[in-house]
């Protein structure tokens, strides 16, 4: 729409939870504040994964934010994988946000957090303790299924007694304590995070395998303002989903600005 031609990419720095949380930064080379978007990854990902979707908002007149987040067992952040959680994810997020508006290019009264999978559920925590100062919340195939995974012991491959978690286990290649399942098993997400009055957009796959899209059917009933994008793919749109799902958030885009 705005026929980007030069695209500045710039990394950053900052400390969090006494780590250094690191990522880089996209965005059109033009005078002014931009409207901005802060894209998180999900579970074992980085911002590799997220560069893409970013790209979606640049060409749009976005500047965009991809995080890594601390302890995540995945890019270039540091800290152990044993200390993550959701909310030390949320809490990474947040000290981005407060980061993100001190920069001289970014226009603090448009904010949108995006994430995917776990980035997705995390975005949305954040989004709800921070309402004032988010615009709008746009999830993938938001990983809203962690806490019953917790409950009924099974976190994408890894098993376990959910009546006794056990001090360090594996899920995928990512090291994990039993902190993971602590901060999550009696969390019940939908109250947690539709208090969100602001605009929500959801893109899920129909093939989803992982994350049932029934969570996000739910998690658009209740919230206030919100429109879900039921798409033809995977999780991750590894195979398939990608092209429909930026699409989707193209138009959702250009629909914020009549």
């Amino acid at each position: 729409m705005f026929g980007v031609s030069r695209i500045k990419k710039t990394g950053f720095e900052i400390d969090s939870q006494g780590c250094k949380l690191r990522g880089f930064i996209l965005h059109p080379e033009r005078p002014g504040r931009l409207p901005t978007v802060i894209v998180s990854h999900g579970f074992g990902s980085c911002t590799r994964d997220t560069k893409k979707y970013a790209r979606v908002f640049v060409d749009e007149g976005y500047a965009a934010i991809c995080v890594d987040f601390c302890m995540s067992g995945s890019g270039k952040s540091s800290g152990s994988s044993l200390g993550m959680s959701v909310l030390t994810e949320k809490t990474d997020l947040l000290n981005v946000l407060d980061y993100v508006k001190t920069l001289d290019f970014v226009d603090a009264d448009h904010i949108i957090l995006a994430g995917c999978s776990q980035g997705g559920f995390v975005s949305a925590l954040a989004a709800a303790e921070r309402e004032s100062e988010v615009e709008r919340l746009i999830m993938y195939y938001p990983a809203l299924c962690i806490p019953d995974d917790a409950r009924r012991g099974q976190m994408i491959n890894a098993k376990f007694d959910p009546e006794h978690i056990p001090d360090q286990f594996r899920a995928l290649f990512v090291k994990l304590s039993s902190r993971y399942v602590l901060d999550v098993i009696g969390m019940e997400p939908y109250q947690e995070i539709c208090g969100f009055q602001k605009p929500v957009l959801i893109v899920h796959g129909t093939k989803d395998k992982l994350v049932d899209i029934s969570y996000s059917r739910r998690a658009c009933e209740g919230y206030r303002d919100c429109q879900l994008v039921e798409v033809n793919g995977d999780h991750g749109f590894v195979f398939s989903g990608f092209a429909h799902s930026k699409r989707a958030t193209v138009e959702y885009l250009r629909s914020c600005r009549v």
